[in-house]
């Protein structure tokens, strides 16, 4: 029996909004001060941009995006969209994506936790954060093409 949670809206619907979510992500970086979470935002960055990237960041964020929708309150965790990303995708990628979307404030921590379930990354047991998806974050363009899709903008 297949749930709904693991099995999100089809990926070519995902797609338009995953490319809008990572070029608004892309967008947001500037150059800081040169502290050290200006240093993991311009590394984070820097793998977004690689086109060889492309596939894998749009997988990782087709993932996010297809498990937070399916939550009533738009909430998402990485216990939840893990085993939604293909075996191809690199561990390094999904943290850059994630720091990207939480930096362009398309993911907001909720400051609540769940342990981790990730035994494979040996992070089990470890505290995660519950993170909230935040589509008004999003240029007003990507909003209207959003609000095309069936869903309030």
């Amino acid at each position: 029996m297949t749930s709904a949670r693991s099995r999100p809206a089809a990926v070519g619907d995902l797609v338009p909004l995953a490319e809008s979510m990572l070029e608004h992500a892309r967008s947001t970086c500037e150059p800081g001060g040169g502290g050290d979470a200006d240093t993991v935002n311009a590394i984070s960055a820097l793998l977004l941009i690689e086109p060889r990237n492309l596939a894998s960041v749009l997988a990782i964020v087709a993932a996010i995006v297809g498990d937070a929708k399916a939550d009533p309150f738009r909430e998402t965790t990485a216990n939840r969209w893990r085993a939604l990303l293909p075996a191809w995708v690199a561990p390094p990628l999904i943290g850059a994506t994630v720091n990207r979307l939480r930096a362009a404030g398309l993911l907001v921590a909720t400051g609540r936790y769940v342990r981790s379930t990730d035994t494979a990354g040996r992070n089990g047991n470890k505290l995660q954060p519950i993170y909230a998806l935040d589509l008004a974050a999003l240029p007003r363009d990507a909003s209207r093409e959003q609000g095309s899709a069936g869903e309030p903008a």
